[in-house]
């Protein structure tokens, strides 16, 4: 462990990023696999099961737990119904321009700074992610619709804003990641 450290460290380069550097990224996960051995038989248990569990488990949890109903007709409707397309926008659009709108205003009123090796277009991407609103959305759904109809609708609005949110944040802020300091990723 401790020549991996070493190597780890003596890989380090000041123009390139730590997620860049297949060397580092290599000596990393060396290191990980090293950590796994001293590991109880229990905690290598539990962490093979996080990724089935984050994936399947906990999204079919919360699907059950909102009452979304996965039918066919009602869920062809809902992508014609203006309620679940503005539910969608609403999150997806004003979340990102809500944060990164605010944020950008910010730095350009000189009221706040962007920290250490952070750039615009991360916070572009935590502005995109920020249209998961599925708990809260359900809950505000539930209090402010009474039609049953609608609620379905705006169900189903947030579960579709919610995945778009997540699939498009997460693919901006893997782009941002990759992309070289100065370089823009159109933000």
């Amino acid at each position: 462990v401790r020549s991996l450290i070493d190597r780890f460290e003596a890989g380090s380069r000041r123009d390139k990023d730590i997620l860049a550097n297949d060397e580092q990224n290599a000596i990393a996960r060396a290191l990980e696999e090293s950590a796994k051995m001293v590991r109880a038989p229990l905690q290598r248990l539990e962490h093979a099961f996080h990724l089935p569990v984050m994936l399947l488990v906990i999204p079919m949890f919360a699907l059950t737990n909102a009452g979304v109903a996965i039918d066919a007709d009602v869920f062809s409707a809902a992508f014609s119904h203006p309620l679940t397309l503005g539910i969608v926008v609403g999150l997806v659009a004003g979340k990102f321009i809500g944060i990164a709108g605010i944020c950008w205003l910010a730095l350009k009123l000189g009221i706040g700074q962007l920290p250490e090796h952070t750039q615009f277009r991360h916070i572009a991407g935590v502005g995109l992610l920020g249209g998961i609103g599925f708990t809260m959305s359900l809950f505000i759904a539930e209090l402010g619709f009474t039609s049953a109809e609608h609620l379905a609708m705006a169900k189903l609005g947030i579960l579709t804003a919610s995945v778009i949110a997540g699939v498009v944040g997460y693919g901006w802020l893997l782009l941002a990641a990759r992309a070289p300091r100065g370089q823009s990723s159109g933000a």
